[in-house]
């Protein structure tokens, strides 16, 4: 795991196993299907992702606890040890799909862009600050679009334009230092939420990622407590850190 700190991802090959995939994969599918249900207007206006997996809206008390199990198991946590400096805490989880408009364009982004932070303390922040995807594919799909080292590093005016549909830009136009990363059923991608990146659409794609982030008041701000376990399904759980915000 050397390999994170330097690019800001990394990229590991059948990490699963069919077997460790087949069980939750039941449960994502069932939670789309009843969201869509409930997000049909968002759904046709564009909308590409859903999240709070956890909140438990749509699972009952087996499936959640299967769900956390599955995001604090130890091979995660030996993965995240290596990449943040403390133990991190669980943020979020998100699913990943095809807009219904197979014409609709992806969009260059930092999530920290979205946090109503300055932008000039965005850069400052991303130099320290640790918010951790575990990219989880269902499916083999295009993957993701990335630029390597930008997890620390501040955007090239080309790509601020870019990323900010600035002087004539657009946010689908191509970066030249931009590598994409297709993704199979079974891979793990690790990846710098604060990095320049975007989803490459098509191929149905259907993924889940798992957010992590460094245990500090910043970020903590950020966590819905909803989407943590009650007492009573942490006491079941390996790696209770995760989710300890005190």
């Amino acid at each position: 795991m050397k390999r994170y700190e330097p690019t800001g991802y990394v990229y590991l090959e059948h990490f699963f196993s069919e077997e460790e995939l087949v069980d939750i994969e039941e449960k994502l599918i069932k939670f789309h299907e009843l969201w869509l249900l409930d997000n049909a207007a968002h759904y046709e206006n564009g909308i590409l992702n859903s999240h709070s997996l956890t909140s438990g809206e749509y699972f009952n008390g087996e499936e959640k606890i299967a769900l956390f199990e599955f995001i604090s198991q130890d091979k995660f946590a030996e993965l995240l040890s290596e990449i943040f400096p403390k133990t991190p805490v669980f943020l979020n989880t998100q699913l990943f799909f095809d807009p219904k408009n197979a014409d609709q364009k992806n969009y260059w982004h930092r999530d920290i862009q979205y946090t109503g932070m300055a932008t000039e303390d965005q850069e400052k922040a991303i130099k320290t600050q640790n918010v951790v995807h575990f990219r989880i594919p269902m499916k083999s799909e295009h993957g993701i679009e990335l630029i390597s080292k930008t997890h620390r590093e501040w955007d090239l005016p080309k790509e601020f334009d870019v990323r900010n549909a600035l002087n004539g830009c657009q946010q689908s136009d191509a970066l030249e230092r931009g590598k994409i990363i297709k993704l199979n059923r079974g891979d793990l991608l690790i990846f710098s939420a604060n990095m320049i990146h975007r989803g490459i659409y098509g191929n149905d794609r259907f993924s889940l990622d798992i957010i992590f982030c460094d245990n500090i008041p910043e970020m903590k701000s950020f966590i819905d407590r909803d989407n943590l376990p009650s007492a009573k399904i942490l006491e079941g759980l390996k790696n209770k850190a995760f989710f300890d915000l005190l």
